[in-house]
């Protein structure tokens, strides 16, 4: 479902916004903020990438729960 049809479909929305971790190591940590998050059913999470991309090459996608 792309966000536009959510829209359509529902007055209101919750989502929440996160960023990947700048440093080695802490990725875990925001599995777990995911998690978290996830229990509160938004409609969707976004991961933001820092300014050009620069945590890009971290990209997790594809453990992030669906």
């Amino acid at each position: 479902m792309h966000i536009r049809d959510l829209f359509k479909q529902k007055k209101f929305t919750l989502s929440f916004e996160v960023f990947p971790p700048t440093r080695e190591g802490n990725l875990e940590n925001l599995f777990v903020t995911i998690k978290e998050l996830s229990d509160l059913k938004p409609d969707f999470i976004s991961v933001t990438y820092g300014a050009g991309g620069s945590t890009r090459e971290k990209d997790s996608g594809n453990r992030l729960p669906r």
